[in-house]
């Protein structure tokens, strides 16, 4: 069970790097992945390639070819806009509900969540290489995805829970961040709006911590969609 588990896990990792690169451009639509290639880069055997093409098969990311490999699709931007007003939904309401049931470590994870991006912004701003690099990546999907996930959990809806799941497996959370790597105006602004949701839940302001979210799902989800057109007319 345990080497089945770690084969899921690695096949994960490598279908997010995959769609992070198909995202940002790095991998354009139409070009091939093969599996012999992929599993070189990565490191690992054939099979959590042929899973993680599978994966981004479902999410409609690519078309696997019979002895061939999977030739890619990509989101177009108006499919990121479209998952995004679900997102936003569904977010919101989590967000509506988190008013009344988040506790005391959750609100504690979302506060630090906010500390250390602001603090990401601070360290990687005003320096293209670093704001573009790995580690920057790293850091600003770890504090966005604690900081949604301390809200989710606080909505105390496990339906809820496992709808957004459901939406992560088409468009990861983290999927917007190469479209703010380098811009410190998208950075500082996607800040703001987290400071402006968890000011509401902090208040309990149901309808104003919805709002909040829902604006700030919308405005991440438009600048990837932008972001995605963007490279598909350089292409």
């Amino acid at each position: 069970m345990d080497d089945i588990e770690g084969s899921e896990s690695i096949s994960d990792r490598v279908a997010d790097e995959l769609q992070r690169r198909i995202l940002n451009g790095a991998i354009p639509v139409g070009s091939w992945l093969r599996h012999n290639s992929i599993a070189e880069e990565f490191g690992v055997s054939r099979t959590p390639v042929r899973e993680a093409l599978r994966v981004l098969h479902a999410r409609g990311i690519v078309t696997i070819v019979k002895n061939r490999g999977a030739r890619v699709n990509g989101h177009s931007g108006r499919d990121v806009r479209e998952l995004g007003q679900v997102r936003a939904a569904i977010e919101g309401l989590a967000a509506e509900l988190a008013v009344e049931r988040i506790n005391d470590a959750q609100v504690a994870q979302m506060q630090r969540a906010l500390d250390d991006f602001a603090e990401a912004i601070d360290r990687y701003t005003g320096s293209p290489e670093l704001s573009e690099s790995d580690e920057a990546n790293e850091r600003w999907s770890r504090t966005n995805s604690d900081f949604h996930s301390a809200i989710v959990t606080g909505s105390g809806n496990r339906q809820l829970m496992l709808s957004l799941e459901d939406i992560g497996r088409r468009l990861p959370l983290n999927s917007s961040y190469p479209a703010y790597a380098g811009n410190t105006r998208l950075l500082k602004q996607n800040l703001r709006e987290h400071q402006r949701i968890a000011e509401a839940i902090l208040a309990q302001d149901a309808e104003a911590a919805r709002q909040a979210m829902v604006d700030h799902i919308k405005s991440a989800s438009e600048s990837l969609a932008r972001f995605v057109e963007e490279h598909e007319r350089r292409a």
